[in-house]
């Protein structure tokens, strides 16, 4: 299990990764498969449900985090390789990557990167195509850290960058940049790490750098010119954000304060829940009143009912074992289960009853994997031995 006191060696723990093993009862719901980002191994997993195993792994680059259905599309924001992957779900083939950001001229110290010059960088549309490629240059992970992705009207996507802090606008069709904004802090929050659409506005968690107690904000900017409108003070870590546009507002969830708390933009944030410790994705469930907190610290889910205030709180576990450090959730196609990413060393994607909150089914896949998408119909074929 990891803990708070674990974050930063997290990365060291990639060598250590090892697949569980887990019973494949009949799969609940509609058919369906589902897409896992592993962070640790750069891969995509394409897990069929009803064989209960991954039937393919699609290498994408370093570190695949949110992932992002549009359209027949399903993106990957490649927090380690600067860039964004595009797979083709009904095929399970990657289809093409951009960057985020410019390749940068000089390091941080102002001395020239020589191989940033050449022609092969210039036609690069992500890093990993050199970093973290074998033999490559080091270090593996670089680049501005993008985390965050967000479709917005008009063919744009969104991008938000953890180092930078700042937001780039590309054209979902070519993959170009058509501009880069930088986001002013707002006292020590300085990193962009989550994003939604909520009307006409965009918005954005910015954090101090953690750990940290500084306040972080919620940027509230103009959907078309992503001019600055405001901000709203919220707790020192958001790490997600859930935009719910049938109730007018948003959901930020803050690892440090254990807090999932209401962001009103025209009244502030509102009266917060109090779920297990270190919250981390939001899921909404059907009826538009509930949400599944994934607490990763704890362990648990907590069931936030938006109407009646109640939390209910459940630790993952099956009658064989425990599962640690749920990350993010899809919904099955028939809304009766949750498919959650139990991301600890050794990882597994959780069927969850989402009304009794029970594990009623384990896959195994690998540790430190991230986010999980579900894509209607049956999964693709493995490949031919």
């Amino acid at each position: 299990m990891l803990t708070k006191g674990s974050r930063a060696a997290a990365a060291a723990l990639a060598a250590a990764l090892a697949l569980a093993c887990a019973p494949a009862p009949e799969a609940p719901g509609a058919r369906h498969h589902l897409y896992v980002s592993q962070a640790a191994s750069g891969t995509m997993a394409v897990v069929d449900p009803e064989r209960g195993e991954t039937v393919r792994r699609i290498p994408v680059g370093q570190l695949p985090h949110q992932l992002l259905p549009v359209d027949d599309r399903l993106l990957v924001v490649l927090t380690g390789s600067q860039a964004v992957a595009e797979l083709d779900p009904a095929a399970a083939r990657l289809t093409r990557t951009f960057l985020t950001a410019p390749l940068p001229a000089a390091r941080e110290d102002g001395s020239a990167i020589a191989g940033h010059a050449t022609a092969e960088a210039a036609a690069a549309t992500s890093c990993a195509a050199c970093h973290g490629a074998p033999g490559g240059p080091s270090p593996r992970y670089v680049g501005e850290r993008p985390i965050a992705l967000l479709a917005l009207p008009g063919g744009r996507l969104l991008v938000a960058h953890v180092r930078s802090g700042a937001l780039t606008e590309l054209d979902l069709a070519t993959g170009a940049i058509r501009r880069r904004v930088a986001l002013e802090p707002a006292g020590e929050a300085r990193e962009a790490v989550a994003l939604a659409l909520l009307g006409g506005e965009v918005l954005v968690a910015l954090r101090p750098k953690p750990p940290s107690s500084a306040p972080a904000v919620i940027r509230r900017l103009d959907a078309g010119t992503l001019a600055p409108l405001g901000d709203v003070a919220v707790g020192p870590d958001p790490v997600a954000l859930l935009a719910m546009p049938e109730r007018g507002l948003a959901l930020v969830s803050d690892f440090a304060s254990d807090h999932v708390t209401p962001v009103l933009p025209d009244a502030g944030a509102g009266r917060a829940f109090t779920a297990a410790p270190g919250p981390m994705g939001l899921l909404p469930l059907p009826g538009g009143r509930r949400v599944l907190a994934l607490d990763y610290y704890s362990d648990s889910l907590s069931r936030l009912d938006l109407d009646s205030g109640e939390v209910r709180t459940e630790r993952l576990r099956s009658a064989a074992r425990s599962f640690a450090n749920p990350s993010h959730a899809a919904l099955s196609p028939d809304g009766r289960v949750a498919w959650v990413v139990s991301s600890g060393t050794e990882g597994h994607l959780l069927a969850v009853d989402v009304e009794t909150l029970a594990v009623v089914r384990a896959l195994p896949v690998d540790g430190l994997s991230f986010a999980v998408a579900v894509v209607p119909g049956p999964a693709p074929l493995p490949p031919a031995p």
